[in-house]
C-alpha cells in the first residue's frame, strides 16, 4: 500500500514515459512539481539541524555539557550565565550566519523558479512560470535564455536546422553543444502545427547520465505512421542556455527528475580542515584535563565522593580549552567573506558558504584540465602529417599550391599530352593525398557557418553570396573550429552547412555541393566521429571518419608508420587526429542504411545496436592523414599563472 501511494503522488521508481506533444491532461502518471530548490533546510527543520551540525562536534558539546553541567548543585562552580551567554552568543552568531545564508538561497532559487517562458496552446502564446511548467507543456525558448526543464527539441528559427547550446552550468565545458530538432517537426510551415499534428514522444526513464538518452517520436496522423529515432542530440537538458535562434521543445521531465537535479547531491553543512583540526585538539586537550583531573583525586587518596570531584576538578581546570576560540573563528569566517565580496582585484566574487572561506589558504596544489581552465581554448593548426612527408606553419603554402594545382592546373594540362615526367607524376600524387586529406577534414565536423549582418551588407545577401567577411564558425569544440580556419586558410572554404547540405567553395570559386547521408557525431566512449556524404557532382558516396589514435589504429588499414608519428606529434603538445575515408557502393549503403535506421529505432539495448551497425563500415578504412592542433597560452592568462606562483600555488 506504502508503494502504491507513492506512486500516486509522483514519488516511485522513475518509468519510461508516453508524453503527449502540448496535451499535459494525457499523462500517464503522476510528475513532480518543475520546481528548483536549493536549499539545505526548510521552515520546521532549520533551527534542529542547525543545533544537530553544531553540537555533533566534540569542540562544541563539550561547552554544551559544561553548560549543562550547572544545573546540578552539586557541580555548580558559578552564576549561570558564566557558561550559557558565551554559548548562547556563538550559538547566535552560527544561526544568524546560516539563516542568512538560507535567506539568500530562498532568493536565487525564487528568482530561477519565478522566470517567464511562452507556454504554446490552443488558444496561443501564453505566458507561464518555469515552476508551472509540466510535462508535455511546449515551451518557447529565445536565445541567451535557460532551458526551465529536460525537453526534447521540435523546431528552431535557425535556417540551418539546428541550434547551439552553452552547458557550462551543466557539465563545465565552456565549448558550444549542437543540437538538432525531431525533422518531422522541423519540417511543419508554423509552431502552431505542433498542437494540429496527432504526435507523442516515448523516453526512457530520468537516470543521471546527461551524455545518453534513447527515446523515439511518433506521428500517429501522418500515412503511413512516421516513427524517428531520439538520442542526446534532439535533448535540451535544464540548465542550458540556447546560444542561437530560438527553440521549441516539449517538456520530458521536471522537478527532482532533471538530469541536473539527479547529478547534484544534497544540501549538506560544509566544515573546514581548520575546524576538523581544532576539533581533534578539543579531544586531546580534553584527554589532559582527565588526566590531571584523576592525578588531583589520586593525591587525596580517593577520599569521600572522589567520583564528584573529578567532575568538579574538570570544570575548575575547563577553562584550558577556551570557547572564546569558537566566537574568534566564527567572527573571523565572518570578516574574511566580507572581504573577499568587498576585494577590488577579484570584482564579482559571490561567497557561497561562510564556513569555508580559510580553506583558500590551504590550497598548494591547483589542478586543472589540459585546456578550457586556465586558458581560452584558442586552438592553432600546427601539424598535417602524410605519412611520408608532414607540412608545419612554415610550409602551408604547398599545401596551398597542391590544392589550387588540383583544381586549376589539371583543367589547363593539354588532354594529348603523352608520357608525362616523373616529376609530374610525383606531383599529381602528392597533390591528389593532399586534396583528398584537406577535402575529408572539410567535411567531417560539426562545424556551421553563420552569415552575421554587419549593417553595410545584407543578412540574405550575404548567406547568398557566402561573404568571408560576414561568416562566423560556430561549433561544439574549438578543435573543429581550427581544422575548419585551416582547410579555408589553404584554399578549400566551408560556405554553407545545414541538417542535409554541405558547401565548399573552390580556390577557383567554384561552389563544391556535398548531401549529407548520416552523421555518427563524437562521444566519449567511442572517441571519433563520423560521416556518410553523397558529391552531387559525381554521385560517389563516401565514408568520411576522424578520432584518437587509440580507436583508429584498429580501424585503418596496416601502415607502419601511424604509432610513431603520432607518439612524435603528441610529444609535442598537440591534439592528434587520425583522418580516414572509405567509398561506398549504392548497394552498400542502401544495405546499412536499413540497418542502422532499425537499429536506431529499437528501444532496449539501442547504442550496442548501432554501434554494432557501424562498426560494419569501420573496417579496412584508408588513412588519409594525421592532424594536429595546439591550444594557444593568450597573454592575458600568464599575470594569473605567476599570481598563483607567488602564492605558492604549484
Amino acid at each position: 500500500m506504502c508503494c502504491e501511494w507513492l506512486r500516486c503522488c509522483g514519488r516511485g521508481e522513475p518509468r519510461p514515459r508516453t508524453v503527449w506533444l502540448g496535451h499535459p491532461e494525457k499523462r500517464d502518471q503522476r510528475y513532480p512539481r518543475n520546481v528548483i530548490n536549493n536549499q539545505k533546510y526548510n521552515f520546521f527543520t532549520f533551527l534542529p539541524g542547525v543545533l544537530f551540525n553544531q553540537f555533533k562536534y566534540f569542540f562544541n558539546l563539550y561547552f554544551l555539557l559544561l553548560a549543562c553541567s550547572q544545573f546540578v548543585p552539586e557541580m555548580r562552580l558559578g552564576a549561570l550565565y558564566t557558561y550559557w551567554v558565551p554559548l548562547g552568543f556563538v550559538l547566535a552568531v552560527t544561526i544568524i550566519r546560516e539563516a542568512v545564508e538560507e535567506i539568500r538561497c530562498y532568493m536565487r532559487d525564487k528568482e530561477v523558479n519565478s522566470q517567464v517562458y511562452s507556454r504554446l496552446t490552443a488558444r496561443g502564446t501564453v505566458k507561464v512560470k518555469s515552476s508551472s511548467i509540466q510535462v508535455g507543456d511546449l515551451i518557447i525558448v529565445e536565445k541567451n535564455q535557460r532551458v526551465p526543464a529536460d525537453m526534447i527539441f521540435l523546431r528552431t528559427s535557425e535556417k540551418n536546422g539546428s541550434c547551439f547550446l552553452r552547458t557550462d552550468q551543466l557539465d563545465g565545458e565552456t565549448d558550444w553543444k549542437l543540437r538538432l530538432p525531431v525533422a518531422c517537426t522541423q519540417r511543419l510551415p508554423t509552431a502552431a502545427d505542433l498542437l494540429q499534428i496527432r504526435s507523442y514522444v516515448y523516453a526512457e526513464e530520468p537516470h543521471i547520465d546527461i551524455h545518453n538518452f534513447v527515446g523515439t517520436f511518433t506521428r500517429e496522423d501522418s500515412d503511413p505512421p512516421i516513427s524517428e529515432s531520439l538520442s542526446i542530440e534532439n535533448t535540451l537538458w535544464a540548465g542550458t542556455v540556447i546560444a542561437s535562434g530560438t527553440v521549441v521543445g516539449v517538456v520530458l521531465y521536471t522537478g527532482r527528475e532533471l538530469r541536473s537535479v539527479m547529478n547534484t547531491s544534497n544540501p549538506r553543512s560544509k566544515i573546514g580542515l581548520f575546524d576538523l583540526e581544532v576539533n581533534c585538539l578539543t579531544k586531546i586537550l580534553f584527554g589532559a584535563l582527565v588526566v590531571v583531573s584523576l592525578v588531583m583525586v589520586a593525591l587525596q587518596h580517593f577520599a569521600g565522593r572522589w567520583y564528584l570531584q573529578i567532575i568538579r576538578f574538570l570544570l575548575l581546570f575547563s577553562n584550558i580549552i577556551p570557547i572564546s576560540l569558537r566566537v574568534n573563528l566564527d567572527m573571523g569566517k565572518i570578516v574574511y567573506s566580507w572581504v573577499i565580496r568587498r576585494d577590488s582585484k577579484i570584482p564579482g566574487t559571490v561567497v557561497r558558504s561562510s564556513t569555508i572561506p580559510e580553506q583558500l589558504g590551504r590550497i598548494s596544489y591547483l589542478l586543472t584540465d589540459k585546456t578550457g581552465t586556465l586558458t581560452q581554448n584558442e586552438m592553432v593548426f600546427k601539424r598535417l602529417h602524410l605519412g611520408t612527408v608532414a607540412y608545419g606553419l612554415d610550409s602551408m603554402d604547398e599545401v596551398q599550391s597542391h590544392i589550387f594545382s588540383i583544381y586549376t592546373q589539371q583543367s589547363q594540362d593539354p588532354p594529348a599530352q603523352k608520357g608525362p615526367t616523373v616529376t609530374t607524376k610525383v606531383r599529381r600524387t602528392m597533390s591528389s593525398r593532399v586534396h583528398e586529406a584537406v577535402k575529408a577534414i572539410a567535411l567531417c565536423h560539426n562545424v556551421t557557418p553563420v552569415y552575421e549582418s554587419n549593417g553595410v551588407t545584407d543578412q540574405a545577401e550575404a548567406e547568398k553570396q557566402y561573404e568571408d567577411s560576414c561568416r562566423v564558425y560556430q561549433a561544439s569544440s574549438p578543435d573543429e573550429v581550427a581544422l575548419v580556419q585551416w582547410t579555408e586558410s589553404v584554399g578549400l572554404t566551408l560556405v554553407g552547412r545545414d541538417q542535409s547540405s554541405v558547401q565548399l567553395r573552390t580556390p577557383g570559386d567554384q561552389i563544391l555541393n556535398f548531401t549529407i547521408l548520416q552523421i555518427f557525431p563524437f562521444t566519449y566512449e567511442s572517441k571519433r566521429m563520423g560521416i556518410i556524404v553523397r558529391d552531387e557532382s559525381t554521385g560517389e558516396i563516401t565514408f568520411y571518419m576522424k578520432g584518437a589514435d587509440v580507436v583508429m589504429a584498429g580501424i585503418v588499414q596496416y601502415n607502419d608508420w601511424l604509432e610513431e608519428e603520432c607518439g612524435n606529434m603528441a610529444r609535442e603538445g598537440l591534439r592528434v587526429l587520425v583522418v580516414a575515408k572509405k567509398s561506398l557502393a549504392e548497394e552498400q549503403y542502401q544495405d546499412f542504411e536499413a540497418r542502422y535506421v532499425q537499429a536506431k529505432l529499437s528501444v532496449h539495448d539501442r547504442s550496442l545496436k548501432v554501434a554494432t551497425v557501424i562498426e560494419s563500415l569501420e573496417m579496412e578504412m584508408e588513412l588519409l592523414c594525421l592532424t594536429g592542433v595546439e591550444d594557444q597560452l593568450q597573454a592575458d592568462v600568464r599575470p594569473t599563472l605567476e599570481t598563483l606562483r607567488n602564492a605558492g600555488i604549484k
